[in-house]
């Protein structure tokens, strides 16, 4: 799931514990297979899991197979902090739902304290930010806890959305059903009490550093920023 070395790719105990997990797995014994799990470290868990996904991917008509017996594994023994980073993309999410849920795990966090939605937002690489994909997810009573995934601040104090703002180089404009679940999704963070203005200055400050594109001639983004914020554009030009 998430990026790894190729010395940890390689590693024996990372072979040996994903073989077990295929031994595990063809035994049809539910039991081993969390057993094989549970004896795992973290690092190992994370290569199982990603066997797991691969593996679903590749032989579709195992998928619920094989994302049941993630959601057995994590609902017991945990998240590990190494799946998160690899949260990035709605296929992955969607694989790695009903682990969330069973586990209560939308508020998980890696060693940089990011939620998988840190991740799923700042993604460069998604052709769009999946943020009506959330929206969706988030009206359904079983996803309560997802909105307080929305809130939480990673250690450099950003929240989900602006991760977003701050990291995701895409600055084309948003189609329309996508600006609508941003809108909606902004509203919700100021019920929980989640914007935090003084972030504003960080934020753009990020944009303008050496490692961004910066925000010269770039409407869209000032207006998502401005959106967010609560601020008018107008406002944002000395700052940009």
């Amino acid at each position: 799931m998430a990026t790894h070395t190729s010395k940890e790719h390689t590693s024996p105990d990372i072979t040996v514990a994903v073989t077990d997990m295929i031994q595990a797995i063809r035994s049809h014994n539910l039991e081993r297979i969390k057993q094989c799990y549970e004896q795992a470290t973290d690092t190992q868990r994370t290569a199982q899991l990603r066997h797991c996904f691969e593996a679903a991917s590749s032989h579709t008509s195992n998928y619920e197979h094989y994302q049941n017996i993630a959601a057995h594994c994590i609902s017991q023994h945990g998240l590990p902090a190494g799946v998160i980073a690899g949260l990035n993309t709605t296929e992955r999410v969607d694989f790695f739902m009903p682990a969330l849920q069973a586990a209560s795990a939308f508020n998980a966090t890696n060693h940089q304290g990011n939620t998988f939605l840190h991740c799923l937002f700042a993604n460069p690489a998604n052709p769009l930010p999946p943020f009506n994909y959330i929206r969706s997810l988030l009206l359904f009573e079983r996803n309560e806890s997802l909105a307080e995934a929305l809130v939480i601040r990673n250690h450099q104090g950003f929240n989900a959305l602006e991760a977003y703002l701050s990291f995701n180089p895409q600055h084309s404009a948003l189609p329309q059903h996508e600006l609508t679940a941003w809108l909606a999704l902004c509203e919700a963070l100021r019920k929980l009490g989640g914007v935090n203005n003084d972030n504003l200055t960080k934020v753009m400050t990020h944009l303008n550093g050496p490692n961004m594109a910066g925000l010269s001639g770039n409407q869209h983004r000032l207006t998502l920023i401005a959106s967010y914020y609560q601020v008018s554009v107008s406002s944002l030009s000395t700052m940009n």
